[in-house]
């Protein structure tokens, strides 16, 4: 995947060349892309128009190409440029009122059973496994957007109709895909924010290639962290001691101070001198200095000794 081009137009660019070989899947595949980027036209006297737009160009050929492959409708191919960003080129391919814009419409949901137009009309295809992988394909190829992993975890799918975004709902639930729903101007986003999720979607539209980058730029994303709790932690640990450590230094000058050490057992003034000639060592440490030595934990308990000792002294 190139760098200069976004982690989703990566995506896009690797979905877009290949033609699924059944012709049910090439149907619903069609069907997602129809229902994500197409626009009903209606010319009045029952004809109906179809208009299919995309500011991406190998989702334009691949819109071709299954138009071919599924249906022998006419259609016209005209790129513009937008007038608000001019750098970006809309391609739209545009199928004027003919018969075979009624098979579209029927694919995409748009349809039902007797022919009238409606928000939702659930394709017979979509019972099948294959068939609705295709057809989420199809839709993230159309409205889908996915965040580059390096900077966050985020998948989205636009629709337009209540009915289509419970549809498209259930479709990715039923690959364990739990997608909230959310209203932003005159669409409906399905988005999700699980890498686990996201990665599992990528698998689903058959994005191999971009599941191994995601998969690959997580794992590298969760050893940064790990290993920078680790070092934050033991940042932390040091920082700690060398507090602990201080304040020993300074209780044990305050019995010197006041010539508290000379009258304390051996043991006790063996580890105040070690610790003022080692500020910086652990009680672990100061414990394997002693002679004979001890452990951490009898090292610990001869400091709570002298610490308590000057503390009196206050």
């Amino acid at each position: 995947m190139a760098d200069e081009q976004s982690f989703s137009a990566a995506v896009k660019a690797e979905l877009s060349p290949p033609v699924p070989d059944q012709p049910c899947c090439r149907r619903m595949e069609l069907g997602g892309l129809v229902r994500a980027i197409g626009r009903v036209e209606l010319h009045g006297g029952g004809r109906v128009a179809l208009s299919l737009s995309t500011d991406s160009a190998p989702v334009s050929r691949k819109v071709i190409r299954l138009l071919r492959a599924v249906s022998h409708v006419e259609y016209k191919v005209l790129v513009m440029r937008r007038r608000k960003l001019r750098k970006n080129l809309v391609y739209r391919i545009y199928i004027p009122p003919q018969p075979g814009v009624g098979e579209l419409l029927q694919i995409a949901g748009f349809i039902d059973e007797r022919g009238n137009l409606t928000e939702w009309a659930e394709p017979l295809e979509l019972a099948n496994d294959h068939c609705r992988r295709a057809y989420l394909r199809g839709t993230f190829l159309g409205s889908g957007w996915i965040a580059s992993p390096e900077k966050q975890h985020h998948l989205e799918l636009s629709t337009t109709a209540t009915e289509a975004a419970d549809a498209l709902g259930q479709m990715l639930f039923s690959y364990g895909i739990a997608a909230r729903l959310a209203a932003r101007r005159d669409a409906l986003i399905l988005y999700v924010k699980e890498a686990d999720q996201i990665i599992r979607f990528l698998g689903v539209i058959g994005a191999h290639q971009a599941l191994l980058r995601y998969e690959e730029v997580r794992v590298l994303k969760e050893m940064k962290n790990r290993v920078n709790r680790q070092v934050n932690a033991e940042m932390a640990n040091v920082a700690k001691q060398a507090d602990a450590a201080a304040r020993q230094v300074e209780a044990i000058e305050r019995l010197r101070a006041a010539g508290a050490l000379s009258g304390l057992p051996a043991p006790l003034r063996e580890l105040a001198a070690l610790r003022l000639a080692y500020p910086d060592a652990s009680l672990k440490e100061l414990g394997e200095l002693c002679r004979p030595p001890v452990s951490k934990s009898g090292a610990a308990h001869r400091m709570r000794q002298l610490m308590a000792l000057s503390d009196s002294l206050m």
